[in-house]
């Protein structure tokens, strides 16, 4: 009896041992493919696009993934953003890890893994400011700003402050001096799309564009910023301006 007792105890010791085994073996070699720099790169451009927003008509265009064709070569940028304070060029990067580099150096870079693995990548101010020298070909006497960001927001180890988180995109955007007029803005937008390769802005988005504004306006809406209108007293009487004024002046006409 004792006998048989000690073979069950065995038994079920092995089968224990052997679906252990089997379960490590078949956790063993579950591959997790890497993320490529092409998904990651497409990843920050869509938060970026997502806090960019769309065009505005007389206000705000927007370009994404712009293409420069000059001489044969094509010079492709994220993303450029015409309204009131200039041209915004802007280079998105979406690394993980530390980023070491400054100003002029050629190169910066990548560190992961606690220090065990080191990648390089071209200085992505110097690949902005080539952007610009071929943009300032096409389009004269605008005030051009150069901005990089990281989505990810780990600009901590650079030696220099010309690169912004993601979080500050929109204040970099919308908190300039006014320098552009309607008209100005405009005539920029569509020399733009003239010579993008793409034609980011078809005639369906222009009359959307269009709709979109009309649409906010009467719905007591800025459609500059998306903050409600509130109605104001002013020199000349009660008027519907933007509540988040000073910072967006915009006023119902």
């Amino acid at each position: 009896m004792t006998f048989i007792i000690i073979v069950i105890i065995l038994i079920i010791l092995l089968a224990a041992f052997t679906e252990k085994k089997s379960s490590k073996q078949s956790t063993k070699y579950i591959y997790k493919p890497k993320q490529s720099a092409e998904a990651l790169g497409g990843i920050g451009e869509s938060k970026v696009s997502s806090i960019i927003g769309r065009s505005i008509i007389g206000e705000k265009y927007v370009f994404n993934d712009y293409v420069i064709l000059n001489n044969g070569q094509t010079s492709q940028i994220d993303h450029i953003v015409v309204n009131k304070s200039g041209v915004f060029v802007i280079e998105t990067k979406n690394y993980s890890g530390r980023i070491y580099g400054g100003e002029e150096q050629q190169e910066w870079t990548q560190v992961l893994a606690g220090g065990n693995e080191k990648n390089k990548f071209y200085n992505p101010l110097k690949q902005n400011a080539t952007h610009i020298y071929n943009l300032k070909k096409i389009i004269k006497n605008v005030p051009f700003h150069s901005v990089v960001v990281f989505v990810q927001n780990n600009t901590e180890f650079l030696q220099t402050d010309k690169v912004i988180c993601l979080k500050d995109l929109s204040r970099t955007l919308y908190l300039g001096d006014t320098v552009l007029n309607s008209t100005q803005i405009d005539a920029i937008a569509k020399k733009l799309m003239e010579n993008n390769s793409r034609g980011v802005i078809t005639n369906e988005i222009h009359v959307n564009n269009i709709r979109e504004k009309k649409e906010k306006i009467a719905n007591n809406i800025c459609p500059r910023c998306g903050a409600p209108l509130v109605l104001r007293s002013g020199k000349y009487g009660k008027f519907w301006g933007c509540s988040k004024f000073p910072n967006c002046k915009f006023i119902k006409k």
